[in-house]
């Protein structure tokens, strides 16, 4: 029973460390790092949008990156540094 409930907290605690830390190359982009260095590492963004808070209020902006493979980066920048990276693949239709 203990592995049972061991292997989902595994899988939770790789998750949370993924969404935090983005290889590029040989260098690595983690939360907390500023806004010009995620420029540095990939690039003027494809796609901006404004994240808003439930007021309404601007906060900051998520910056989208299309990379090889399908995958596309989301990197949320609040107050000027890197508040969170999110990496998706995308389906590809047709």
């Amino acid at each position: 029973m203990r592995r049972l409930l061991l292997i989902p907290l595994l899988a939770v605690s790789l998750n949370v460390f993924a969404g935090n830390t983005l290889r590029v190359g040989q260098q690595v982009l983690t939360v907390g790092d500023t806004a010009a260095h995620t420029i540095d590492l990939l690039g003027t963004p494809s796609y901006k949008e404004p994240v808003e808070n439930r007021f309404g209020a601007f906060r900051g902006e998520r910056w989208q990156y299309t990379r090889d493979n399908g995958h596309v980066v989301e990197v949320t920048i609040i107050a000027g540094k890197v508040a969170a990276i999110e990496d998706h693949v995308e389906e590809r239709r047709g």
